[in-house]
Protein backbone atom coordinates (compact mmCIF):
# COMPACT_ATOMS: atom_id res chain seq x y z
CA UNK A 1 0.00 0.00 0.00
CA UNK A 2 2.57 2.47 -0.94
CA UNK A 3 3.53 1.67 2.62
CA UNK A 4 7.02 1.46 4.04
CA UNK A 5 6.25 -1.92 5.55
CA UNK A 6 5.46 -5.44 4.49
CA UNK A 7 1.99 -6.94 4.26
CA UNK A 8 2.69 -8.83 7.47
CA UNK A 9 2.84 -5.51 9.33
CA UNK A 10 -0.57 -4.56 8.03
CA UNK A 11 -1.76 -8.02 9.01
CA UNK A 12 -0.91 -7.28 12.63
CA UNK A 13 -2.94 -4.08 12.45
CA UNK A 14 -5.77 -5.93 10.74
CA UNK A 15 -6.15 -8.36 13.60
CA UNK A 16 -6.50 -5.49 16.05
CA UNK A 17 -8.80 -3.53 13.76
CA UNK A 18 -11.17 -6.39 13.10
CA UNK A 19 -11.37 -7.04 16.80
CA UNK A 20 -13.01 -3.60 17.09
CA UNK A 21 -15.38 -4.19 14.20
CA UNK A 22 -18.07 -5.37 16.47
CA UNK A 23 -19.90 -2.09 16.50
CA UNK A 24 -19.90 -0.23 13.24
CA UNK A 25 -21.78 0.79 9.98
CA UNK A 26 -22.35 -0.82 6.54
CA UNK A 27 -19.31 0.53 4.91
CA UNK A 28 -17.61 -0.52 8.06
CA UNK A 29 -16.95 -4.10 8.82
CA UNK A 30 -19.91 -6.21 8.04
CA UNK A 31 -23.60 -6.88 7.81
CA UNK A 32 -26.37 -8.55 9.60
CA UNK A 33 -29.69 -10.17 9.08
CA UNK A 34 -32.71 -10.49 11.26
CA UNK A 35 -32.37 -13.50 13.44
CA UNK A 36 -29.36 -14.57 11.43
CA UNK A 37 -26.66 -13.56 13.84
CA UNK A 38 -24.80 -11.50 11.27
CA UNK A 39 -22.67 -8.68 12.52
CA UNK A 40 -22.52 -5.21 11.28
CA UNK A 41 -24.22 -2.00 12.00
CA UNK A 42 -24.43 0.89 14.34
CA UNK A 43 -27.98 1.69 15.18
CA UNK A 44 -30.35 0.71 17.80
CA UNK A 45 -31.22 -2.90 17.56
CA UNK A 46 -30.30 -4.50 14.34
CA UNK A 47 -29.23 -3.59 10.85
CA UNK A 48 -27.25 -4.52 7.66
CA UNK A 49 -24.60 -2.22 6.32
CA UNK A 50 -21.47 -0.90 7.74
CA UNK A 51 -20.55 -3.06 10.60
CA UNK A 52 -20.80 -3.17 14.26
CA UNK A 53 -22.27 -5.69 16.48
CA UNK A 54 -25.70 -4.38 16.48
CA UNK A 55 -27.59 -2.20 14.25
CA UNK A 56 -30.88 -0.68 13.71
CA UNK A 57 -34.25 -1.98 14.64
CA UNK A 58 -35.46 -4.93 12.75
CA UNK A 59 -32.33 -6.36 11.36
CA UNK A 60 -28.62 -6.42 11.68
CA UNK A 61 -26.46 -4.52 9.30
CA UNK A 62 -23.25 -2.70 8.96
CA UNK A 63 -23.47 0.72 10.20
CA UNK A 64 -22.89 2.56 13.49
CA UNK A 65 -24.04 0.53 16.49
CA UNK A 66 -26.28 -0.14 19.34
CA UNK A 67 -25.10 2.52 21.69
CA UNK A 68 -24.81 5.31 19.12
CA UNK A 69 -27.06 8.32 18.95
CA UNK A 70 -28.88 6.90 15.95
CA UNK A 71 -32.64 6.87 16.26
CA UNK A 72 -33.96 4.00 18.33
CA UNK A 73 -37.58 4.65 17.47
CA UNK A 74 -39.20 1.83 15.54
CA UNK A 75 -39.93 2.80 11.95
CA UNK A 76 -43.42 2.46 10.45
CA UNK A 77 -44.07 -0.86 8.74
CA UNK A 78 -44.42 0.92 5.40
CA UNK A 79 -41.11 2.79 5.78
CA UNK A 80 -38.73 2.71 2.79
CA UNK A 81 -35.16 4.07 2.61
CA UNK A 82 -34.77 7.37 0.79
CA UNK A 83 -32.86 6.77 -2.44
CA UNK A 84 -30.45 9.42 -3.77
CA UNK A 85 -30.94 11.59 -6.84
CA UNK A 86 -27.18 12.25 -6.89
CA UNK A 87 -24.54 9.74 -5.78
CA UNK A 88 -21.74 10.56 -3.32
CA UNK A 89 -19.33 11.22 -6.20
CA UNK A 90 -21.74 13.73 -7.75
CA UNK A 91 -22.89 11.29 -10.43
CA UNK A 92 -26.54 11.96 -11.30
CA UNK A 93 -29.05 9.17 -10.87
CA UNK A 94 -30.94 8.87 -14.19
CA UNK A 95 -34.61 9.75 -14.45
CA UNK A 96 -35.51 6.19 -15.46
CA UNK A 97 -34.12 4.74 -12.22
CA UNK A 98 -36.86 2.94 -10.28
CA UNK A 99 -36.34 2.20 -6.58
CA UNK A 100 -37.12 -1.30 -5.36
CA UNK A 101 -40.61 -2.11 -4.13
CA UNK A 102 -42.10 -5.17 -2.46
CA UNK A 103 -42.88 -6.44 -5.96
CA UNK A 104 -39.58 -5.89 -7.79
CA UNK A 105 -35.91 -4.95 -7.27
CA UNK A 106 -34.54 -1.57 -8.34
CA UNK A 107 -34.41 -0.96 -12.08
CA UNK A 108 -31.99 1.04 -14.26
CA UNK A 109 -29.51 1.46 -11.41
CA UNK A 110 -26.57 3.67 -12.49
CA UNK A 111 -23.16 1.99 -12.34
CA UNK A 112 -20.74 4.12 -10.27
CA UNK A 113 -17.71 5.62 -11.98
CA UNK A 114 -14.44 6.01 -10.09
CA UNK A 115 -13.34 9.70 -10.10
CA UNK A 116 -9.82 10.31 -11.47
CA UNK A 117 -9.00 12.14 -8.23
CA UNK A 118 -9.52 8.92 -6.28
CA UNK A 119 -6.16 7.66 -7.59
CA UNK A 120 -4.20 10.35 -5.73
CA UNK A 121 -2.63 9.87 -2.29
CA UNK A 122 -4.03 13.13 -0.97
CA UNK A 123 -6.87 14.08 1.35
CA UNK A 124 -9.01 14.97 -1.65
CA UNK A 125 -8.07 11.65 -3.23
CA UNK A 126 -9.01 9.71 -0.09
CA UNK A 127 -12.35 11.54 0.09
CA UNK A 128 -13.04 10.85 -3.59
CA UNK A 129 -12.23 7.20 -2.94
CA UNK A 130 -14.61 6.98 0.04
CA UNK A 131 -17.31 8.65 -2.06
CA UNK A 132 -16.85 6.06 -4.79
CA UNK A 133 -16.81 3.21 -2.30
CA UNK A 134 -20.09 4.45 -0.83
CA UNK A 135 -21.61 4.45 -4.32
CA UNK A 136 -20.24 0.97 -5.05
CA UNK A 137 -21.76 -0.28 -1.80
CA UNK A 138 -25.15 1.26 -2.69
CA UNK A 139 -24.90 -0.31 -6.15
CA UNK A 140 -24.24 -3.75 -4.64
CA UNK A 141 -27.33 -3.51 -2.44
CA UNK A 142 -29.48 -2.21 -5.30
CA UNK A 143 -28.37 -4.82 -7.83
CA UNK A 144 -26.70 -7.75 -6.07
CA UNK A 145 -23.53 -7.07 -8.10
CA UNK A 146 -20.81 -6.89 -5.45
CA UNK A 147 -17.85 -6.87 -7.85
CA UNK A 148 -17.22 -3.10 -7.63
CA UNK A 149 -17.27 -2.91 -3.85
CA UNK A 150 -15.04 -5.97 -3.54
CA UNK A 151 -12.46 -4.38 -5.87
CA UNK A 152 -11.87 -1.49 -3.46
CA UNK A 153 -12.13 -3.36 -0.16
CA UNK A 154 -9.32 -5.38 1.39
CA UNK A 155 -10.03 -9.08 1.68
CA UNK A 156 -8.61 -8.73 5.21
CA UNK A 157 -11.97 -7.23 6.18
CA UNK A 158 -13.71 -10.51 6.94
CA UNK A 159 -16.98 -8.88 7.98
CA UNK A 160 -17.06 -6.88 4.74
CA UNK A 161 -16.74 -10.11 2.79
CA UNK A 162 -19.57 -11.63 4.82
CA UNK A 163 -21.74 -8.64 3.95
CA UNK A 164 -21.03 -8.97 0.24
CA UNK A 165 -21.60 -12.72 0.32
CA UNK A 166 -24.87 -12.07 2.13
CA UNK A 167 -26.18 -9.87 -0.68
CA UNK A 168 -24.89 -12.29 -3.31
CA UNK A 169 -27.02 -14.96 -1.64
CA UNK A 170 -30.07 -12.71 -1.29
CA UNK A 171 -30.13 -11.96 -5.01
CA UNK A 172 -29.24 -15.50 -6.07
CA UNK A 173 -32.41 -16.66 -4.33
CA UNK A 174 -34.61 -14.14 -6.13
CA UNK A 175 -34.79 -11.62 -3.27
CA UNK A 176 -33.41 -8.07 -3.22
CA UNK A 177 -32.36 -5.03 -1.20
CA UNK A 178 -33.26 -1.35 -1.15
CA UNK A 179 -31.45 1.66 0.29
CA UNK A 180 -27.89 1.34 1.52
CA UNK A 181 -26.86 4.88 0.53
CA UNK A 182 -24.20 6.31 2.85
CA UNK A 183 -22.09 9.45 2.82
CA UNK A 184 -18.77 9.37 4.66
CA UNK A 185 -16.96 12.67 5.23
CA UNK A 186 -13.38 12.91 6.50
CA UNK A 187 -13.02 15.32 9.43
CA UNK A 188 -11.09 18.53 8.76
CA UNK A 189 -7.36 18.56 9.47
CA UNK A 190 -7.24 14.83 10.17
CA UNK A 191 -5.46 13.46 7.09
CA UNK A 192 -2.16 12.01 8.29
CA UNK A 193 -0.24 8.85 7.45
CA UNK A 194 0.40 6.52 10.36
CA UNK A 195 3.68 4.81 11.19
CA UNK A 196 2.22 1.60 9.71
CA UNK A 197 1.73 3.41 6.37
CA UNK A 198 -2.05 3.54 6.45
CA UNK A 199 -4.57 6.25 7.30
CA UNK A 200 -7.01 5.91 10.19
CA UNK A 201 -9.39 8.78 9.46
CA UNK A 202 -12.12 10.19 11.72
CA UNK A 203 -15.30 10.36 9.65
CA UNK A 204 -18.88 11.59 9.87
CA UNK A 205 -21.31 9.03 8.43
CA UNK A 206 -24.86 9.57 7.25
CA UNK A 207 -26.94 6.60 6.12
CA UNK A 208 -30.40 6.42 4.55
CA UNK A 209 -30.90 2.94 6.03
CA UNK A 210 -31.83 -0.17 4.10
CA UNK A 211 -34.22 -3.09 3.85
CA UNK A 212 -34.15 -6.59 2.39
CA UNK A 213 -37.25 -7.93 0.65
CA UNK A 214 -38.02 -11.64 0.53
CA UNK A 215 -41.27 -13.00 -0.85
CA UNK A 216 -42.78 -9.49 -0.84
CA UNK A 217 -41.99 -9.04 2.85
CA UNK A 218 -39.37 -6.90 4.56
CA UNK A 219 -37.19 -9.38 6.41
CA UNK A 220 -34.23 -7.13 7.30
CA UNK A 221 -34.07 -3.47 8.18
CA UNK A 222 -31.40 -0.96 9.13
CA UNK A 223 -32.59 2.38 10.39
CA UNK A 224 -31.15 5.65 9.04
CA UNK A 225 -28.46 7.32 11.15
CA UNK A 226 -26.35 10.45 11.14
CA UNK A 227 -23.20 10.20 13.28
CA UNK A 228 -20.36 12.69 13.25
CA UNK A 229 -18.04 11.64 16.08
CA UNK A 230 -18.34 7.88 16.46
CA UNK A 231 -16.18 6.24 13.80
CA UNK A 232 -12.77 6.09 12.20
CA UNK A 233 -12.17 4.55 8.79
CA UNK A 234 -8.86 2.85 8.00
CA UNK A 235 -7.70 3.02 4.37
CA UNK A 236 -4.33 2.47 2.76
CA UNK A 237 -2.72 3.44 -0.53
CA UNK A 238 -0.99 0.76 -2.54
CA UNK A 239 0.26 0.58 -6.16
CA UNK A 240 -1.49 3.80 -7.14
CA UNK A 241 -4.88 2.99 -5.61
CA UNK A 242 -6.72 3.21 -2.31
CA UNK A 243 -8.10 0.21 -0.44
CA UNK A 244 -10.60 0.16 2.39
CA UNK A 245 -9.71 -2.00 5.38
CA UNK A 246 -12.12 -1.37 8.23
CA UNK A 247 -14.13 0.99 10.41
CA UNK A 248 -13.65 1.22 14.17
CA UNK A 249 -14.98 3.16 17.15
CA UNK A 250 -13.41 6.65 17.23
CA UNK A 251 -9.96 6.62 18.75
CA UNK A 252 -9.81 2.86 19.33
CA UNK A 253 -6.91 2.25 16.92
Amino acid sequence: MGMPHARSTRGAFTAAALACCAALPLAGCGTGETGAGSSGSPSASVSPTRSADAASTSTQASSPSASTDASTTALPEDWRPEEPTVLATGQKVPDDYEPATLEHPARNVPKPVMPAEASEETEAGAQAFLNYRADAQWYSIQTGDTSLIREVTSTDCVECTKQYNHFDTIYSKGHWGAGGHEIEKIADDSFAKRADGGYNLPVAIKSSGLIVVKNRRITERQEPFNLSERFDTYVYYESGTWRYLTASPRGSM
